[in-house]
């Protein structure tokens, strides 16, 4: 009898102990951020299937969007490519100018200014190693813009004697799309300034 009576308070523990971590779970679930969970968010934008939307709502949803993205580490946004770049391009063309402007301030100029403000702290060295990076990768993301073909130019010591001017005037100048072609690789940057490692 006793030994019965142990099993079902152990019994009765664990459904506690379970039901608790449950609750946790329920309760956290909108701050545990994935690139599952961002793809998701994109691809149910509710504007894809009703585009008379209202704007509050298209706010909220983009709100919600944008800080999952921020709210992924680097290798997360990474993934989040990898797996969902054709959802992503989908999203991003639906919205409008203005929602473009939102969704490419919060979330790709985070990485521009943290790379930005990291290699002005850099030893000269390790400075013109990035930069030499940055210009190397640059070239190869601008094969199809002469635009920025003609912001390079073919001089990697000038680009380097002119990085931050020329950088600042590129995020303030370059079009919504040319800056979100270029997040993987302040996100690269950053993830090489810190120490990490992208795959």
């Amino acid at each position: 009898m006793n030994l019965q009576r142990f099993w079902l308070q152990v019994a009765a523990f664990l459904i506690l102990v379970w039901g608790a971590v449950a609750a946790v779970m329920w309760l956290t679930e909108d701050s545990v951020f994935s690139p599952e969970k961002t793809l998701a968010l994109m691809a149910g934008a509710p504007w894809l299937e009703n585009e008379n939307l209202d704007a509050k709502q298209r706010g909220e949803r983009l709100d919600k969007v944008i800080t999952s993205v921020i709210k992924l580490d680097l290798n997360q946004r990474n993934t989040l490519r990898e797996d969902g770049q054709e959802t992503m391009d989908r999203f991003f063309d639906s919205l409008t100018d203005e929602e473009k402007s939102d969704y490419v301030g919060r979330t790709v100029a985070e990485s521009f200014n943290i790379v930005m403000k990291g290699i002005d702290k850099l030893p000269a060295d390790d400075r013109r190693r990035i930069i030499g990076g940055i210009f190397r990768d640059m070239k190869k993301r601008a094969a199809d813009s002469p635009e920025m073909q003609l912001m390079l130019g073919d001089d990697p010591a000038a680009f380097e004697k002119n990085f931050a001017k020329d950088m600042e005037l590129f995020f303030k100048e370059a079009p919504l799309s040319a800056k979100m072609q270029m997040a993987p690789m302040f996100e690269g940057m950053q993830a090489r300034m810190q120490g990490m490692r992208i795959r």
